[in-house]
């Protein structure tokens, strides 16, 4: 008998084990099960269309991109975007339209537009926040309930450059959703006349409606695998240039465009004396270096005689062509293209040193425009590392105004881009940027006919007295092909406006003087938001040379609130209004198991926007996330199966008693 009691009391604790894991795995095992069924559905997010129309009016686009979104699951979802703009672009509106009701958002500071969407978020609203990641980038999160359509619309404005008589516009066509039906439609409009529209390796519908104006109709079934480039020429302006004018709240606005030719202003170009100063360091080894050899060969061998040149590599040391700037004959332009083709890649950067030996190489005796090209793919490493005071050494240094045009060669983080844009900047140039990739050295070559042939140097549009918050843009100098565009404000009184242009020409000084009549048109509606982008895109260049002043600050933030633009201190928030729901009647026995149940915390979680890399933004199905439906799930079949068990080993506990 003792030996059978013995036994008993093992054999039903093993058997109580036994039922306790049992019921664990019944409450478990269809919680995973239903997980793994919930991943199986696919939780995806569908565009039903997406829609681009682009209004250009010399020059500046405005670029509005309709999509509708459709949630094809039978649940909730959080969908992240991200929306990839062109350089120097604005956002400048941004709505949320659900069951055919727009919501649009409110353009605010962007310490209170964050702090508004996370009250929101942590209220359990739903809420939206577009705000810039960086100069092109900009991401938002939406939640998405069962079976709900959105139709999102947004648009950003720029300011196109025209180089080399043309202007070329850049839509990005990157989704992280299939699009199936794609439409764009562009509509061009120009002070002189249009001569040429190409979308090149795009079959568009491209027709002329006047000889100043351009259309462009493009559609698709699905997603190209590239951008898409829309390429127009257009007329130079006469002599004194075009003017154009605009009253909006009793306020003038006027916009002088200035691209004569040399035929009209009884001018030849500028000959100049050019150092090409190039990176040669180990990070330069590769693709990059390969590149640089390709795009300067040609440089080089493309050079005008009356030029003069150098060629200077540098890594930690320097390593010029010559002791002194050369003609561009055949016979120096061979030995010149020569070195670049034999230059390997090794050592460190010493950019100050670079730039202060090109420097000294040019003479102040000379009539031609001094203009150094930079290239570097990164940030100093050898000598001065301070950028700040590379830049202030550069400053005193450069006694002969030489023009500093910058080419930063790499990824985005390799290099410090405001530096290289602030180098730039004060010593009358610009900087640009190329990713090392097939395109690189077409690019750069490209880069450099831009800037390949003065026409007027340190050039300087003025006005009389009846204008007022006037804007340049453009470069100091007036290369062929290229155009100045000033904007400004003028009294609503007035009846003319005289604009004055003067500036160094190959034979002396070029002055010039005109009266425009003043005649505001509805057609030039679009003047005042250029003017704002404008002056919000100057101070920001100011920025980068003083630093971040607070009066510089407040000027920026308050234009980008008065006209609408997202910029880095401003944000576009929205917020969509909770639908009512009704209150289910609670049964006695639910009534009793949250009495005796412990409270839940609920938990909002704020949508998570995971950052996509540009290069993978196409084409890639958008990472979603099933959202839990609020409403009281009933008991399942495996959780009162699991009850039961739990009630067996309590019985047999009882029965060892």
């Amino acid at each position: 008998m003792k030996f059978q009691k013995f036994q008993k009391k093992p054999f039903r604790t093993i058997a109580c084990t036994l039922l306790l894991l049992l019921s664990l795995l019944l409450i478990v095992l269809p919680v995973n099960a239903e997980s793994v069924a919930e991943e199986s559905l696919g939780t995806y997010i569908e565009s039903e269309y997406m829609d681009i129309d682009v209004e250009i009016n010399d020059g500046y686009a405005v670029t509005t991109v309709e999509e509708k979104l459709v949630n094809a699951n039978n649940f909730s979802i959080t969908d992240s975007f991200e929306i990839l703009i062109p350089e120097n672009a604005f956002m400048s509106d941004f709505s949320i339209s659900i069951d055919g009701k727009e919501y649009p958002a409110e353009i605010l500071i962007k310490e209170e537009a964050r702090q508004q969407f996370e009250e929101a978020v942590s209220s359990g609203r739903t809420a939206g926040l577009l705000e810039t990641r960086d100069s092109e980038l900009f991401s938002y999160s939406l939640n998405f309930d069962a079976g709900q359509s959105i139709v999102i619309r947004m648009t950003y404005e720029q300011a196109l450059t025209r180089d080399m008589g043309e202007y070329d516009y850049l839509q990005y066509l990157r989704s992280n959703h299939r699009v199936d039906d794609l439409t764009i439609s562009v509509d061009i409009n120009s002070s002189t006349d249009v001569l040429s529209v190409e979308t090149p390796e795009f079959a568009s519908d491209i027709n002329y409606p006047s000889p100043t104006s351009a259309h462009v109709e493009y559609s698709s079934n699905s997603l190209p695998q590239s951008d898409m480039n829309v390429i127009f020429k257009t007329e130079n302006t006469d002599e004194d240039g075009e003017m154009k004018f605009y009253e909006l709240n009793g306020t003038g606005y006027f916009m002088h465009v200035f691209s004569p030719t040399a035929d009209d202003m009884d001018i030849s170009p500028l000959n100049k004396d050019i150092i090409f100063l190039i990176d040669k360091s180990g990070s330069m080894s590769g693709e990059r270096i390969a590149d640089v050899k390709e795009a300067f060969s040609q440089i080089i061998g493309d050079l005008p005689e009356d030029d003069n040149f150098n060629v200077i590599f540098f890594d930690a040391f320097m390593y010029p062509h010559s002791e002194y700037i050369l003609a561009a004959n055949e016979s120096n332009k061979q030995q010149a293209t020569s070195v670049v083709v034999n230059t390997n890649a090794n050592g460190g950067t010493n950019i100050n040193e670079a730039l202060l030996t090109a420097i000294d190489m040019f003479s102040a005796k000379s009539d031609n425009l001094p203009i150094i090209v930079f290239l570097t793919d990164g940030d100093p490493s050898e000598g001065v590392k301070s950028t700040a005071v590379i830049r202030q050494n550069v400053l005193e240094a450069n006694n002969v105004d030489a023009s500093i045009f910058t080419i930063a060669f790499g990824r985005e983080f390799d290099y410090d881009f405001n530096f290289l844009q602030a180098l730039s900047l004060e010593n009358k140039g610009i900087a640009v940027y190329f990713e090392p990739d097939s395109e690189a050295t077409e690019g750069i070559t490209h880069f450099y006919e831009t800037i390949s042939t003065p026409l007027v140097i340190d050039l300087v549009l003025s006005y009389d007295d009846v204008t007022s918050d006037v804007v340049t843009t453009g470069k100091d100098h007036l290369f062929v092909g290229s155009e100045s565009i000033v904007l400004g404000k003028y009294e609503a009184d007035a009846d003319e406006v005289t604009a004055r242009a003067s500036g160094g020409v190959r034979n002396g000084m070029y002055v010039s003087e005109h009266d425009f009549q003043i005649q505001s048109e509805e057609g030039n509606d679009f003047i005042p938001r250029l003017w704002a982008y404008n002056t919000i895109k100057k101070k920001l260049d100011m920025m980068k040379v003083e630093g971040e002043t607070e009066e510089l600050v407040s000027d920026i933030t308050d234009l980008s609130l008065e006209y609408g633009f997202v910029t880095p201190y401003t944000s576009f928030f929205v917020e969509i209004p909770q639908a009512e729901k009704k209150e289910e009647p609670v049964s006695e026995m639910a009534e009793d198991a949250m009495v005796e149940s412990p409270e839940e915390e609920e938990e909002t979680e704020e949508p998570v926007s995971e950052s996509i890399d540009e290069e993978d933004i196409s084409g890639d199905e958008s990472a979603v996330e099933p959202t839990e439906d609020s409403s009281e799930a009933a008991p399942s079949f495996s959780s009162l199966m699991a009850l039961c068990v739990i009630g067996l080993i309590a019985v047999v506990l009882k029965s060892r008693r």
